[in-house]
Formats: structure tokens, sequence, C-alpha cells
């Protein structure tokens, strides 16, 4: 008897719920379809957002501790070594500076390991990696300031770029070589085209601009007018000669 009851009320239930079924089997077939239609994504294969992952990178891109030597006096004469070959002016306390803040920053650490490798010229060194505004400040001030952070490193590069460019007029009708040769008399650098041109873009990078003005090739009106006289005068007397 209270097997016949159970059967009864199950067939009941059953009965009830067979319109929601209904209703609910083509949606969850449906899914099915679309998720064996979709590629599947490994977890592996998703990237990972978060703040962690710039600062990651750029360390797998410096180079380990092991790629320079660990003794100090090593270090130093990497240092000398390529301030000698370059000529970047770094007084003994300036090198020491670099080498003590190459133990405890990536930054100076890549700088020192860039000083072991062999350039064409030292304008492929200012290219060679990051910091290049760095490399440029180096080589062309004959008295440079050297601090063991990096972030107050640029800031003294930029100053002194900006210093450069904010005291000397490059808006007259000069030439590119006259301008530099100018800064460099006035200011007892070293600039070349190249360097001056990266420590141009370095500050324009930073949100400083100047107007290097541009090359007048003839310095009146008057003078364009002259021209034109003269040429046409020319070819008057050239017709009546033929």
């Amino acid at each position: 008897m209270i097997i016949l009851i159970c059967i009864s009320a199950a067939s009941s239930t059953f009965w009830i719920l067979w319109p929601l079924l209904m209703m609910v089997l083509p949606v969850y077939i449906f899914y099915r379809i679309i998720r064996a239609i979709l590629p599947k994504r490994s977890a592996q294969e998703e990237p990972e957002y978060n703040s962690y992952t710039t600062r990651r990178e750029r360390n797998n891109a410096m180079p380990k501790a092991s790629q320079l030597p660990n003794a100090v006096q090593k270090r130093i004469r990497i240092v000398e070594k390529f301030n000698k070959k370059y000529e970047l002016k770094l007084t003994e306390n300036q090198i020491q500076t670099m080498v003590d803040a190459s133990y405890v920053s990536t930054d100076w650490e890549f700088f020192l390991h860039s000083m072991t490798q062999d350039y064409a010229t030292v304008h492929q060194w200012f290219a060679s990696g990051q910091n290049g505004w760095l490399r440029v400040y180096l080589r062309v001030f004959n008295t440079q300031t050297v601090s063991p952070d990096m972030r107050q490193q640029k800031q003294i590069c930029l100053d002194s770029f900006r210093q450069i460019f904010q005291y000397t007029d490059l808006s007259s009708y000069n030439t590119p070589a006259w301008d530099i040769r100018d800064v460099n008399n006035k200011f007892m650098t070293n600039f070349d085209d190249t360097s001056f041109m990266l420590a141009y873009r370095f500050l324009e990078e930073n949100g400083i601009h100047h107007d290097l003005g541009s090359v007048k090739i003839v310095d009146a009106d008057e003078e364009l007018e002259a021209l034109k006289r003269k040429y046409a005068d020319e070819e008057g007397v050239g017709a009546r000669g033929r």
C-alpha cells in the first residue's frame, strides 16, 4: 500500500515538473552546442594583468648579478676603462657611486653591464639600451652629477639639458652646426649632431619643447626680388644677342 502511494506521488510530481523540464531542456542543449563550438582556453593562455607584470618583465630583461663580477674593484675597473675609452670625464667618487649603486639598483646594474660591451662608436652605446639620456649626459658634460637613485639622476639630466636649451637662442636663422658650436662654446660641452638631437628629443618626451628654428636661405624679400630681376635681365641680354 505504501509503495503504491509513493509511486502515485512520484508520478504526480513528474507530470507537474514536465512543462518546466521541456522549457529548460532546449536552453541546456543550446548551451552545450555553443560550448562545443567555441575553442577552450586554458588557464595558462590567460595573460596576467597585475601591478607586478611590468616590473617582472623589466627585471627579466636585466642582466643577472652573475653577469657582472661581484668584486667591487673589478666593477670599478670596468667603469674606469670605459670612462677612459669614451672620455666621459667621470671622477673617482662618481665611479664609486655608480659601482655602489649597482649592487642595490637593477638600473645601475644594467648601466654598468652596458660598459662591458664593445661598441663601434659612442653613438652605438647611446642606443644600446635603456637610459640613453644618461649616456648622452655623461658624454657631453665635462662636469656631471651622479646620483645612486636613478629617478633623481633623470631629474638631474632633465635640468641640465633644459638649461642648455633655455639659455640658447635656437630660433634664429642659424645652421644646426652653428647652434651646436655656440652651445659648446658657451657651456663648455661636447655636443655633436647626434647627441644634441637626442637631448632635444629627451626633453620633448618629458613635455619640454623648444623651437629649433629654421635656416633662412635669403635674408630679405628684397634680395629675392633682386635675384629675379638679375635673371630676367640676363635672359633679355641673351635673347637680344641671338
